[in-house]
């Protein structure tokens, strides 16, 4: 969609919509009132995050919210971000994405990609998604070998470490920001990097829910 500039445009951040009121209305907001720590619709801790709690990740993250629901309308759409490389898809919920974080008082830390997955789509999707909503980030980890995407549910829960810390200070807040939450095991994973290296409170951002 294209807009002309404005007055207001020159002196306010607008987020203008980049997709028509049709398609924005496929895209599914996660209700309100759903598992604290990863968004899931529902009430209370949902049973995923119950089973973490139970392992050596359990009390690593303070709370977590995400904006979407995985449905058709949301897969497609992130097929074509990531792995068509349609970059300017990361303006779509920029807005959205702005209104969440905007006003928090933590630092924002991507999750970041694998090297060889970087070259494969020449740009990372989440610091564009954060980049298009205008917000700021710091990267503080980096991506092992291992790569999540090729491997199965069960093989996720039991990877080995994922992330290190690419030694810069570390924040006593941090919200751990993604595309899409899963399985968990990313997010848990990196803030156990992050708390091991000195981090208090972690919090989850994603924009999808799987």
């Amino acid at each position: 969609m294209r807009h002309e500039p404005t007055w207001r445009s020159l002196f306010f951040r607008d987020f203008a919509e980049t997709a028509c009121p049709s398609c924005k209305a496929e895209f599914c907001r996660v209700p309100k009132g759903g598992c604290n720590i990863c968004g899931l619709p529902g009430g209370g801790i949902c049973r995923d995050c119950s089973e973490w709690e139970k392992t050596e990740f359990a009390g690593l993250v303070h709370s977590g919210k995400s904006l979407y629901v995985y449905n058709d309308a949301m897969k497609t759409y992130l097929h074509q971000y990531k792995f068509l490389q349609d970059v300017v898809l990361s303006e779509v919920f920029s807005g959205e994405i702005n209104e969440a974080l905007c006003k928090v008082d933590a630092i924002l830390v991507p999750i970041p990609m694998n090297t060889e997955k970087l070259k494969q789509r020449t740009f990372s999707q989440v610091d564009e998604l954060l980049a298009s909503a205008g917000l700021p980030f710091t990267h503080l980890l980096s991506k092992t070998a291992q790569v999540q995407g090729e491997k199965s549910r069960q093989e996720r829960l039991e990877s080995t470490k994922l992330f290190e810390w690419n030694g810069k200070p570390i924040p006593d807040k941090i919200i751990l920001i993604d595309d899409l939450y899963a399985t968990g095991t990313t997010m848990r994973h990196a803030a156990k990097e992050m708390k091991m290296a000195g981090a208090g409170e972690i919090k989850l951002f994603t924009l999808i829910r799987a």
